[in-house]
């Protein structure tokens, strides 16, 4: 079985990415959070998570898809959840050719959410 210990949230919106954040401390997670796609693409290789949680539309108008794009040049290859709040099949469309990585609607309800990742851990 695979194990989950570190998450990167990746979220423009502070008060999505608390409350995200406090849920997932709660089940013992280690959690770092950042708001643009530089500093997704940093955190990602350096905090080395085993689960991303990355915003479509993150802060100063950079793009969570080119951010999970580089994540997976750079060799890690995690589970990615793409949120966003608008055109999910346009999203879906655009990170097709990214694996492992799945798309969910906000508003993100975290327990399912955490649902989405004790089933990943029982199918892994």
């Amino acid at each position: 079985m695979r194990q989950i210990t570190k998450i990167l949230i990746a979220e423009d919106e502070l008060l999505v990415a608390k409350v995200l954040k406090m849920a997932l401390e709660k089940r013992s997670f280690k959690v770092e959070h950042v708001i643009d796609e530089a500093s997704a693409i940093k955190m990602a290789n350096e905090f080395q998570p085993d689960l991303i949680i990355l915003d479509i539309h993150l802060k100063n108008k950079t793009n969570g898809i080119n951010a999970g794009k580089e994540i997976r040049k750079n060799g890690l290859k995690c589970p990615i959840i793409f949120t966003t709040g608008n055109s999910f099949e346009q999203t879906k469309k655009e990170i097709s050719d990214i694996e492992n990585c799945y798309l969910f609607i906000k508003p993100i309800d975290s327990e399912q959410l955490l649902k989405y990742i004790d089933i990943y851990l029982e199918n892994s």
